[in-house]
């Protein structure tokens, strides 16, 4: 399978997951549920997003970028979301440097 027939299945994987990740973290209200399936979540589809990049075709030193890009952004992604055990609530950071204390829907101090 060459890059362009690859770029359908990665599209629609891609899709699948967002849509996967929209209807648990962001309409789900279990907390305890979410934090078991974050990490996993973000560091899994990172990991299929660099295997799409060397399936594509992509190699040596564009893997040079990618794989600490991918790293990086899935790790600042695992530190600035935290989830509300009041409402369930997915609160997502914009500040990197600090990490939220409240959440912005109910006002409940977050683990």
């Amino acid at each position: 399978m060459n890059a362009d027939e690859m770029f359908p299945v990665f599209f629609g994987i891609w899709g699948v997951l967002g849509l996967i990740g929209f209807v648990i973290f962001f309409l789900g209200k279990d907390a305890q549920l979410k934090r078991k399936l974050w990490k996993p979540f973000v560091i899994g589809t990172g990991a299929l997003f660099i295997g799409f990049v060397c399936f594509m075709g992509f190699g040596g030193e564009t893997l040079y970028i990618m794989v600490p890009a991918t790293v990086l952004i899935t790790f600042l992604n695992i530190r600035s979301t935290k989830f509300c055990d009041a409402c369930g609530k997915t609160i997502i950071n914009q500040n990197f440097l600090v990490e939220p204390e409240f959440c912005s829907k109910c006002g409940e101090k977050l683990q």
